[in-house]
């Protein structure tokens, strides 16, 4: 009797499982997204693919402005009816997107550090669950018709429930990160109605729990792209150095995706490399059959001396993309900023171009003060402005993936990054910072491993060709569960140009640096005069909120010690509050 009393406790709760509600499952972290690829838009011509400005191209349509809105404090409150076509929406609010709307007049900002705003039970959120509802009105131009038309979200922080005239299209959790969705089956002729739905806390909050005003909602841009059946859909570039550092050394691997329905075809892809005065300094171009739905087509070469990329000498490069049909018709063309640098560990040290750096760093979250976690292009530059004024030459994208355009400034006027991984589980502890359970923890448990790699893949994917990108991290205060030993080595074998950092090993095998947060005097000095063979990092010290940064003065006699004590980064840039 007892052994049944047991199995049948052990089926309620496989079944209780079984029926979570979609935003309370981490095995349902999306629904129909597209998989990551890096920011790019398709052109016309190269001269408007230089300019990046996407505004120029005929194949791209704005969504930002002023949208239809309605929010409710509690999840019962929602409305249930908001996709549907016929549901007059004239009596709810105007928002702007992208925005949080917290700051807009709708609910309640909260700062909060490792403490959860909801019960602690994973992945349980519970009732008092606010949720923002978003409807728009667009058109699709005539000229796109033929062509797949992809819906873009820079950044939703909370769960997204997305409908496109009144038929679910998928679903998103993971913020910080852009979510992409194929719209093509579900648009018509004249007015269509896109209507989002987003629940301020889900089964991935836990996952974030960063140390910053949470705030909610559509905080990135949001966009219609038009694509050819036939398309460029990502490229890894990867320009690096010889052993010598003085010849350029340049691969690039250009992913052809013929969508579904489209006859298999020839296709030639071309790659042109131009220096700043627009003279080429390579060509490349090559055939393929793009016979599966996603065909790699790799290309590789040489560059004579070229000028290297560093934060103290931003020189970047124009690397153009063009994709035509077997007849030679023109299918589209891309362009990317590159720079000509090398990123090793050699012996004990980071080293850029085969100099050692001394990381000068701070910590930065998306912050502006009126505008929340949606920071303008004035405000990211008056970042940068101060940061070299006072010899910062490296950030630490706390604790997610920036905006596109933060990188590509970072790119322009000569930043080192680290790109981190959208994953903090502090609430539920940390390691080394005193005992958790780690039978409740996310990063210890298998039901949550493939919503985490996908972060850890969204975040490499959609920064890997940025010059400023020397660094990529796992995440933050997470634990060092089994999933991030699986995503080191997937880094690992991803991409070789960059070490990885990951402060939650500590000095176990899956970090290339050692980077802890906050270490005493006596274990710096320590590792200073020990023969160990990683680098010596900061990821975090010299705490600065409020009136702080004590001991920096010895912090830095220890760095100045020894090669392998390579600096830190400041908690934090900012002050949010």
């Amino acid at each position: 009797m007892k052994k049944l009393f047991l199995a049948l406790c052990c089926l309620a709760v496989t079944l209780a499982k079984a029926q979570n509600n979609d935003w309370e499952n981490p095995l349902l972290y999306e629904q129909n997204k597209e998989k990551p690829h890096v920011d790019f838009m398709l052109y016309n011509n190269a001269a408007d693919a230089k300019a990046d400005d996407y505004s120029k191209s005929p194949w791209y349509q704005s969504l930002n402005g002023s949208w239809k809105f309605k929010y409710v404090a509690r999840l019962a409150q929602r409305p249930l009816d908001f996709y549907q076509t016929n549901l007059n929406d004239q009596n709810w609010a105007n928002i702007p997107v992208p925005s949080n709307w917290e700051l807009k007049g709708f609910g309640i900002p909260i700062y909060t550090n490792i403490t959860y705003v909801f019960p602690k039970n994973p992945p349980f959120v519970g009732a008092d669950n606010p949720v923002g509802t978003y409807r728009k009105t667009f058109t699709v131009p005539e000229n796109w018709n033929g062509r797949e038309v992809l819906l873009h979200f820079g950044s939703i922080t909370g769960c997204a429930f997305i409908y496109v005239n009144g038929k679910k299209v998928g679903m998103t959790k993971a913020s910080k990160s852009a979510a992409e969705f194929d719209v093509t089956p579900y648009l018509k002729k004249g007015n269509n109605l896109l209507a989002v739905q987003v629940f301020r806390w889900h089964d991935g909050s836990y996952l974030e729990d960063q140390d910053f005003w949470r705030l909610s909602g559509l905080e990135r841009d949001v966009f219609l792209y038009a694509m050819p059946k036939t398309t460029v859909w990502d490229f890894f570039l990867k320009p690096s150095l010889d052993a010598k550092y003085t010849n350029g050394v340049f691969t690039a691997a250009v992913d052809v995706r013929r969508f579904k329905g489209a006859a298999a075809n020839a296709a030639n892809v071309a790659v042109e490399i131009t220096d700043a005065t627009g003279h080429a300094v390579f060509t490349g171009q090559k055939s393929v059959l793009v016979a599966d739905s996603m065909q790699t087509v790799n290309l590789n070469g040489t560059v004579s001396n070229p000028v290297k990329w560093s934060a103290e000498n931003p020189y970047l490069y124009n690397c153009t993309i063009t994709l035509k049909d077997a007849k030679g018709n023109l299918l589209g063309i891309t362009a990317s900023k590159i720079g000509f640098r090398k990123v090793e560990i050699k012996g004990n040290e980071l080293m850029v171009n085969g100099v050692p750096v001394k990381v000068k760093g701070a910590d930065r979250h998306e912050h502006d003060p009126v505008n929340g976690h949606v920071p303008s292009k004035e405000w990211m530059l008056k970042d940068i402005r101060l940061m070299k004024e006072f010899n910062i030459n490296a950030v630490r994208m706390s604790h997610y993936p920036n905006d596109p355009l933060w990188l590509k400034l970072c790119d322009q006027y000569g930043l080192y990054l680290v790109g981190e991984t959208n994953v903090e589980i502090h609430g539920m502890g940390a390691a080394l910072q005193g005992r958790f359970d780690t039978t409740r923890h996310p990063a210890y448990l298998p039901q949550w491993e493939a919503c985490i790699m996908d972060r850890e893949k969204r975040n490499l994917e959609t920064i890997k060709n940025h010059a400023a990108v020397i660094l990529y991290s796992l995440g933050n205060e997470c634990g060092n569960g089994k999933v991030f030993h699986d995503a080191y080595k997937w880094y690992k074998q991803r991409d070789d140009s960059r070490p990885v950092q990951f402060e939650q090993a500590g000095e176990d095998w899956n970090t290339d640096i050692v980077c802890p947060m906050y270490p005493g005097m006596n274990y710096m000095k320590s590792y200073a005069a020990s023969d160990k063979k990683r680098p010596f990092i900061m990821c975090e010290y010299s705490h600065a909120m409020g009136n702080s940064n004590g001991n920096f003065q010895e912090y830095w006699d220890v760095i100045h010690s020894d090669k392998k004590m390579q600096g830190g980064f400041i908690w934090d840039w900012v002050d949010q509050g």
